[in-house]
């Protein structure tokens, strides 16, 4: 029977029927709705079960010696169920009520009171509701697409362990007649660890793989278990204990939030399960005593933050870069879509000079020449009549040619709607409306320019979808640009942040070393000096990526006053002797005793001659020779100039690298097959410092010869004293 109702015609029979299919549409409702409900119990069940397996054997992941839980999974899972049940109140309060129940009960069943079991089953489910509460407040479904998100859930997580923290204290000091603040801060660092790298599982589970899988995610996943399996079951040093977070580095830029999710997850059980048997760096340390036992916990969870932070904010931002490149992507064949959808309109796009780099169907049509007769190889200003160029360029008093027709664009609006009379292929002369635009880079430069054209009779027709499509490119390059920006700002903030931590652990250390806390064995002063050897290393990478910020800002500030180039060199010089105390080289040094004045910031310039030099030791192998040459010069126009020259005899640079090694973060293939360490940030800041004192460098290098570079800055008039220091 057919359910098709005809215009003007009743239909008995459908109506009849609408009933009947209205009941079998509620009854599939029904079912769709209890078979929803029967899963979501299924698995809340599960999971509850497993809050109180994990909770009852947490007591196992304690290292050897110490008191408390490095991990406490139970509290992770729960919380990663709760988010994602997602805001429906009613089943997180379910959910809640069974955390308390099962968390009770493990605690119960590990040993503690009855009253002790249900006070810390309480606390368990209040910080899992904290957590559920602050992710899912506003009616929204938790989730992780921005770093907007990323800070939401690392606030949840602090502000339910702080929850937890000050219960379970609460618990011990009125129970277990025990301390409330050791207690307090030692579980909050536990629970936050788990929740951090269980939670997002809850959080990721909604979403789907966008990439195919590839043979590369297989490489991923078995680097990632070699190495950490590697490094938490022998007896490797502290320095080797974030070795593996690269290879989860690698994971969060490459894969999907889910994937990432699965390796946190896997991670913190294998490294919690193998210090607990007494494997790798952290507990190695506790059984050397090199650290406390209680410490080996707060490495291990240090570690674990670390790592979910690092992921994180990584596959974060990696998702909004790629989302970023996709809405290009469409942006782009959306536009080329355009540009061939208006056979009518001639878009033309040139470069600074007037070259002639796109020619669309339109134009094709309106002029008669093929693509691939003018780009590249004609200037737009050819297709136009030469006697009304000649005659514009009269009016505004230029010579005819590519300037006639952009010189407007130099205002603000760059933009300009005029007549213009073209001429086509056969000869033939037509009246077209033409509007130009200026094409500019983040930095204002003009780098090309556009023009839409139509013959007069049909210039309405097709210009708005042709101008809406612009619109949408230039807000296209405008979100890329503004994604650049906070990537910047992203690693400047996150450079300032580390930097205190740092410089506090780079102090402990040195008061270690120094015997504040007692003396150390040989083994242990090892230990110490390689944290402090790689601690600042790291403090020197935030040091160059402030930097770089500050230049990529254009907020590079030098405080030029008088200065000795000479005593500025003497001081660089002298550092130098640190860089080369496990190695064979021979220094040779060419400086006179004459003071060389400049104008200039004393500090940068010293920055200048140190990352040369350190340049020249790091990329001579052991018997070359690196020289240091100070002398004064002239330029083309008799001006005095200071020469700074630094060479070597080491590995050199090759002819295709040597155009590039002042670009931020560029590294030569040489320097990398050689794994000679560095970021490839050196260079670019020597180039900036040097070109803010109006000065300029080179580089001359032959591949396995050696490499020169020459800096020249022009001298001061007055000479600046000589501090009698270096």
């Amino acid at each position: 029977m057919s359910h098709v109702l005809t215009a003007g015609r009743p239909a008995p029979r459908a109506d009849a029927a609408s009933p009947a299919r209205r009941v079998r549409a509620q009854r599939g409702q029904v079912t769709t709705t209890f078979g929803f409900l029967h899963r979501w119990s299924v698995a809340a069940t599960l999971v509850l079960i497993g809050v109180f397996v994990l909770g009852a054997t947490a007591v196992r992941f304690a290292p050897p010696g110490s008191s408390v839980a490095v991990w406490w999974p139970a509290a992770g899972l729960g919380v990663a169920f709760l988010l994602a049940t997602g805001p429906d109140r009613r089943r997180a309060l379910i959910v809640v009520a069974g955390v308390v129940v099962f968390s009770g009960a493990a605690n119960l069943y590990g040993g503690r009171p009855p009253f002790t079991a249900a006070c810390f089953g309480v606390a368990n489910a209040t910080e899992a509701l904290v957590v559920w509460w602050l992710m899912t407040r506003g009616g929204r479904r938790p989730r992780l697409a921005s770093l907007e998100d990323l800070g939401r859930l690392l606030v949840a997580t602090l502000a339910g362990a702080v929850v937890f923290g000050v219960l379970a204290g609460l618990t011990v000091a009125f129970t277990l007649h025990g301390t409330f603040v050791p207690t307090a801060y030692t579980v909050a660092a536990s629970h936050a660890a788990a929740v951090l790298t269980i939670a997002p599982l809850g959080v990721a589970v909604s979403t789907r793989r966008s990439e195919r899988r590839r043979l590369e995610d297989l490489f991923q996943w078995l680097g990632l278990l070699a190495v950490a399996v590697w490094v938490f079951w022998s007896t490797n040093g502290l320095p080797l204990a974030f070795l593996p977070l690269p290879l989860l580095v690698w994971g969060a830029t490459r894969q999907s939030l889910r994937t990432l999710a699965v390796q946190l997850s896997g991670l913190g059980v294998l490294v919690v399960v193998l210090t607990s048997d007494g494997g790798g760096p952290f507990a190695a340390a506790g059984r050397s005593g090199a650290v406390e036992p209680e410490t080996v916990g707060a490495l291990t969870q240090a570690f674990l933050v670390t790592a979910a932070v690092t992921g994180l904010a990584l596959a974060v931002a990696s998702t909004q870069r790629r989302d970023a490149l996709a809405e290009l992507f469409r942006e782009a064949a959306f536009t080329q879509t355009v540009l061939n959808s208006a056979p009518a309109t001639a878009i033309i796009g040139t470069d600074s000079s007037g070259t002639i780099t796109l020619f669309n169907r339109g134009a094709t049509n309106l002029l008669g020449f093929p693509p691939e007769d003018v780009v590249g190889s004609m200037n737009w200003v050819e297709l136009h009549d030469p006697a009304e160029v000649a005659c514009r360029a009269e009016e505004l008093g230029l010579d005819p040619g590519p300037a006639v027709l952009v010189h407007v664009l130099e205002d603000a609006e760059r933009t300009e709607t005029r007549d213009w009379t073209w001429v086509t292929r056969d000869g033939r002369h037509m009246v077209v409306d033409l509007t130009t635009s200026a094409i500019v880079d983040e930095a204002g430069a003009v780098t090309g320019y556009i023009g839409v054209a139509e013959d007069v009779t049909e210039r309405r027709v097709a210009a708005d979808a042709v101008q809406a499509a612009l619109d949408r490119e230039r807000r296209a390059v405008e979100e890329l640009t503004a994604l650049d920006r906070a990537k910047t700002d992203f690693l400047s903030s996150v450079s300032h942040e580390l930097r205190t931590p740092l410089a506090s652990v780079l102090g402990y250390t040195e008061m270690l070393e120094d015997g504040a806390a007692g003396e150390l064995s040989q083994k242990q002063l090892d230990l110490v000096s390689r944290i402090d050897r790689n601690g600042r290393r790291l403090l020197a990478l935030i040091e160059d990526l402030l930097l770089n910020s500050r230049i990529e800002s254009g907020q590079l500030h030098l405080a030029r006053r008088p200065c000795d180039l000479a005593e500025i060199v003497d001081h660089a010089w002298e550092s130098t002797g640190a860089l080369v105390q496990k190695r064979e080289l021979h220094l040779r040094r060419e400086v006179s005793g004459e003071p060389v004045p400049l104008d200039g910031d004393a500090t940068a310039l010293e920055r200048v001659v140190t990352n040369l030099l350190s340049n020249a030791v790091k990329f001579t192998p052991d018997g070359g020779v690196v020289t240091l040459a100070l002398g004064r010069t002239e330029d083309g126009n008799g001006a005095g100039m200071a020469r700074l020259v630094v060479s070597d005899s080491g590995y050199g640079i090759s002819e295709e690298d040597q155009h590039q090694v002042f670009r931020r973060f560029f590294r030569s293939s040489d320097a990398t097959d050689r794994a000679v360490q560095g970021t490839g940030l050196g260079l670019s800041i020597v180039q900036a410092i040097v070109e803010g004192h109006d000065g300029t460098i080179d580089v001359e290098s032959t591949l396995g010869e050696g490499s020169t570079f020459t800096v020249l800055l022009p001298l001061a008039t007055v000479a600046a004293p000589r501090s009698g220091t270096g």
